[in-house]
């Protein structure tokens, strides 16, 4: 449970005082202490809980706040029966360690939050469980037969005879940038809707998603730019595959899920979402492509020319990008490899017998431009 939902309910009628930008904190227990100096009995991700009796002079308002934040607290919770009001010194020292200050209700009572901290934390626990469960399914997807598809999906509650959506998600920019987020955990929060369900694994920076019922590309797409936009920093990167109306399909529908994620990395905007739908370039369309597909139709145009390359110290691979680039000139590509044109024609006409295409059709020529693209996208 985040700070931020915590603070969201209404029942609890919680203030929060300082420690507006780090609101993304997990809070892993409550823990009520009116100890000084509590540390040894804290817990990394503790929500402290305190009426505030070890309060009897300034300075112990630094001794506390420290013992919380050398113990990595997710934050503290202040009520005011004994204090009457806030010590200035308190806040300030929150301030100073960057810790989240919450001012309790006059009237609320620290086991009604301690309760909710409890239910939440059972429940995130319980999602962890799922997710451990839900990633067995998409480990072997692809690889098992349908009838054992199914009784994974009827396990995690999932309807196989409903249509199901494969999602691939990842967070893009330096490893640092939204470390905060548990990428499958906002996924399965900001996703979860009426008449669907949904199963999610991964890490936290990278999530797979198969959303089970009520869906459309479309209104996935829309909801993943939401999320999104609701989460400050957050930037993902995304493919999405079309429903697949039987299991049988899932394992296509993951492959090109992931490959859509793959081709949407360093798009433009925080979000940055790619499916078959939205392929219109040679690019995408080989990206959309598996891996061993690609490498198959390198290796069988241009295996010749690398390996006579590779036993020569030659340039013919060089060469052939540069006269595809220059729309078949022979004298630009003579003048960018600095050689004469004689010597073009040479190597052209080895490259012709090396595989058997030639540069008069326009089809050879596209054949071959594509195998040099497929190379780019395997390496």
């Amino acid at each position: 449970m985040r700070l931020a939902d915590l603070l969201a309910r209404d029942d609890l009628r919680l203030t929060l005082v300082t420690g507006h930008e780090v609101l993304e904190r997990v809070i892993r227990r409550a823990y009520p202490t009116d100890l000084p100096d509590p540390r040894r009995y804290l817990q990394p991700g503790d929500l402290v809980l305190t009426s505030g009796v070890w309060y009897g002079e300034p300075s112990d308002c630094e001794r506390f706040a420290d013992a919380l934040w050398a113990s990595d607290a997710a934050g503290l919770v202040v009520g005011l029966i004994v204090l009457g009001e806030l010590p200035d010194e308190l806040v300030k020292a929150c301030e100073r360690r960057r810790l989240p200050l919450i001012l309790a209700a006059p009237d609320q009572s620290f086991g009604a939050i301690t309760e909710v901290v409890t239910v939440e934390g059972f429940a995130a626990e319980q999602r962890r469980a799922e997710r451990v469960r839900a990633q067995t399914l998409l480990d072997v997807l692809g690889q098992i037969p349908p009838g054992e598809v199914s009784a994974h999906l009827r396990l995690l509650g999932a309807d196989p005879g409903l249509p199901t959506a494969a999602m691939a998600v990842t967070l893009t920019g330096p490893d640092n940038h939204g470390a905060d987020y548990d990428l499958p955990e906002v996924l399965h929060e900001g996703l979860a809707r009426k008449g669907r369900h949904l199963i999610v694994g991964g890490t936290p920076r990278e999530a797979i998603v198969l959303v089970n019922g009520r869906a459309s590309r479309k209104s996935l797409a829309d909801e993943l730019r939401g999320l999104a936009a609701e989460r400050p920093g957050m930037s993902i990167a995304a493919g999405i595959s079309e429903m697949a109306g039987s299991v049988s399909q899932l394992g296509e529908a993951l492959e090109t899920a992931r490959r859509g994620m793959d081709s949407a990395r360093g798009g433009p905007g925080p979000v940055s979402i790619m499916s078959v739908a939205d392929i219109d370039s040679f690019d995408l369309l080989l990206a959309a492509l598996p891996a061993s597909v690609r490498r198959s139709f390198r290796d069988h145009l241009l295996g010749p020319v690398e390996e006579y390359d590779a036993r020569h110290g030659s340039e013919l691979l060089r060469t052939l990008d540069i006269f595809l680039e220059t729309c078949g000139s022979w004298q630009r590509t003579a003048d960018e490899l600095y050689v004469h044109v004689n010597t073009l024609r040479y190597r052209m006409q080895r490259i012709e017998e090396l595989t058997g295409r030639r540069m008069s059709s326009m089809r050879d020529r596209t054949d071959l431009y594509l195998a040099l693209r497929s190379a780019r996208e395997t390496q």
